[in-house]
């Protein structure tokens, strides 16, 4: 993106030093520790002739980590206006603007009169950028735009950036990446709504049961209905029980992702005063349409007459 700079100088450092540096520029300025006063002047100098020549030679980000170095030195603004036309030769427009207008509000007049062009570079450059607007449902979602971090999203941000062809990305913990490409036009907005899907990692049981009944999964208590149960994919049981109802069993076999909803009414256990043995006193019944009074009692078993083995009494 050489064009991007190119027939715009670049401002001098307040203190000029002659470049006396062997090897990398940037190996040899950006990791030296501060200095005070004069040296670190005269590093801040280095610095940022060094990154002049990394300008030319079209290795931008270099230059730029030299110029930011050369201001946290000095905090020459002058540095501010060099960096900004780094990051638009880097394509990064937002952050050229930015610095480009810290340049014109901090820099005094004698320094700002440098660059006559100024407000048309600023103008020209808020004409070559569009606005991101990224909606989403998942919490702490991050957003890469042209495969750059651009932080954290809960529920809408909003994204300066070159106009143009992007790549969208918003991404979060237990969903689904979503993925986008744009085309943004410079000067307009445009809003993305990255509905993010959870991640299939299990299957999904709903349990509904009339009456509410207490849930085992797989011979664990899970609680009472209505609930939900996540399992593995494989064969699994679920089983029912409340008090005064028959227990309810239900055999599955699950795969990843599956949802089912199982929806249980239990059947009624007969009472207490149904059961056979239950009576003491005189039953009656009916054979060949004749009523037939028979004692049954729980104290003595018989060899015929009662309940017990399936065959009644004759008159």
């Amino acid at each position: 993106m050489s064009f991007a700079w190119r027939g715009r100088r670049l401002l001098a450092a307040t203190i000029i030093v002659p470049l006396l540096v062997a090897g990398s520029p940037l190996a040899a300025y950006a990791q030296r520790p501060p200095r005070t006063g004069a040296q670190t002047k005269s590093e801040a100098a280095k610095l940022k002739s060094a990154a002049d020549v990394l300008m030319d030679q079209d290795r931008y980000a270099d230059a730029l980590v030299l110029y930011e170095r050369a201001y946290e030195l000095s905090s020459d603004p002058a540095l501010l206006y060099n960096e900004g036309r780094a990051f638009e030769a880097l394509g990064d427009y937002p952050k050229a603007l930015e610095k480009l207008e810290a340049f014109d509000r901090d820099a005094p007049p004698n320094v700002r009169a440098l660059v006559p062009g100024l407000r048309e570079l600023i103008t020209d450059l808020k004409g070559r950028m569009a606005t991101l607007v990224v909606k989403t449902n998942a919490p702490n979602a991050r957003v890469l735009l042209r495969q750059k971090d651009e932080g954290i999203v809960n529920g809408e941000r909003r994204i300066p950036t070159r106009a143009g062809q992007a790549s969208v990305e918003v991404a979060a913990e237990g969903y689904e990446t979503f993925r986008r490409d744009l085309d943004l036009s410079a000067g307009t907005t445009m809003v993305v709504e990255a509905n993010l899907a959870l991640k299939k990692k299990d299957a999904l049981i709903v349990v509904r049961t009339t009456p509410s009944a207490d849930i085992f999964f797989d011979g664990t208590a899970m609680g009472r209905a209505p609930l939900q149960v996540h399992a593995t994919p494989g064969s699994h049981e679920l089983v029912a029980t409340a008090n005064g109802f028959y227990e309810e069993r239900v055999a599955m076999t699950l795969a990843l992702g599956d949802r089912r909803d199982i929806e249980l009414e239990l059947r009624k256990t007969p009472g207490i005063a149904s059961k056979w043995w239950f009576w003491t006193g005189i039953a009656v019944v009916v054979l060949g349409g004749v009523a037939t009074a028979v004692v049954v009692t729980r104290e003595k078993a018989h060899d015929s007459g009662t309940f017990g083995t399936g065959s009644v009494a004759g008159p």
